[in-house]
């Protein structure tokens, strides 16, 4: 049987992102909230070297994008997710029927990635963090510009400019934009262990270092959204921030927080492309994970069978089973 209980589960063989510590598992990227302690983790190497990190010393068999892997009953190989460097989407054969779990993803260009593809499947477990039609991103040259922008005006204007980006995958795309761009960004500890790592995966991020007590000539601070103490770094200096994340088309995040700036540069797939990905894939079941909701309207609407659902639990599908055999009919090679 296939059915979510703490994870997406395949029988005894499998399962993909659970919520619980397990003896092994499968691990789509190393953002904590798709990542614990399991004794045996299976992802990519870029999420293994990251996953050492955070959560400490396990066994890691690394996954290889397009390669085929063999779970007792299940056959299942690992493509680009485009969400951060070693993210990935699981593709499972498994009792005649093809099922794909996107874990969290993105269709438009990362600089610090391998983009995402859309594969055929009949059940689509799909992230839709910003499933909501509010979420339509521009074009990732333009929030690229914008983020130089930002950083070019608090120069000329005599502030350090100071970017607030998650530590893992948003921070590093800022850091080799503003890099690219002849800028030097200075980081927290954890964040350039993680610009290492993706240097060593062969991501060229450059003009980065530590955050000292050095003023940033020539560049921009970059700060998890968390850290609150910014006003005490260089308290002689006037400075400006910018965060940068999906969020920041969303009124209500905005408004309960403070920053000067806000630009939509989002490691998640914008609505269109959800719509897009369902529409290209054809799956007969959808169970949309994380996010809002509104989405799963919008597909019935269409036409589409789809339901909202958590990791944790089986709310709003069938009990026991998502699948039995002879439901589906797609091929499988």
């Amino acid at each position: 049987m296939i059915e979510l209980n703490g994870g997406i589960r395949f029988g005894e063989s499998i399962a993909l992102d659970p919520t619980r510590i397990q003896p092994s598992a499968v691990v789509s990227h190393a953002h904590s909230d798709h990542l614990k302690r399991h004794k045996t983790i299976y992802a990519s190497q870029p999420t293994l070297d990251f996953s050492k990190l955070s959560v400490g010393e396990f066994k890691g068999i690394p996954l290889k994008y397009g390669k085929t892997y063999r779970f007792d009953g299940c056959v299942m190989r690992t493509e680009p997710a485009g969400h951060i460097l070693g993210s990935a989407q699981c593709i499972v054969d498994y009792m005649g029927c093809r099922t794909v779990y996107t874990g969290d993803f993105k269709l438009s260009p990362n600089d610090t990635c391998a983009p995402a593809e859309i594969h055929e499947c009949d059940i689509l477990f799909i992230d839709t963090t910003f499933g909501k039609k509010i979420f339509e991103f521009p074009d990732y040259s333009y929030i690229k510009q914008r983020l130089l922008e930002f950083v070019e005006a608090s120069i000329y204007n005599g502030y350090i400019p100071i970017v607030f980006a998650y530590n893992l995958g948003k921070a590093q795309e800022a850091m080799k934009i503003l890099g690219d761009a002849g800028y030097h960004t200075y980081a927290s500890s954890q964040a350039c262990a993680y610009a290492d790592i993706h240097c060593n995966h062969g991501v060229d991020i450059v003009n980065y270092s530590l955050l000292d007590d050095k003023y940033p000539e020539n560049g921009a601070i970059i700060l998890p959204p968390s850290y609150k103490l910014y006003n005490e770094l260089f308290p002689k200096y006037k400075k400006r921030t910018c965060f940068i994340s999906g969020w920041a088309l969303h009124r209500g995040y905005i408004h309960t927080r403070y920053f000067d700036e806000y630009i939509p540069l989002s490691d998640h797939a914008s609505y269109s492309d959800l719509i897009r990905y369902v529409e290209t894939a054809k799956p007969d079941k959808i169970y949309c994970l994380f996010g809002f909701g509104d989405i799963v309207e919008d597909l019935k609407h269409s036409g589409f069978n789809a339901v909202k659902v958590t990791m944790a639990n089986r709310k709003g599908i069938d009990r026991y089973v998502l699948k039995q055999p002879g439901l589906f009919n797609r091929r499988i090679e």
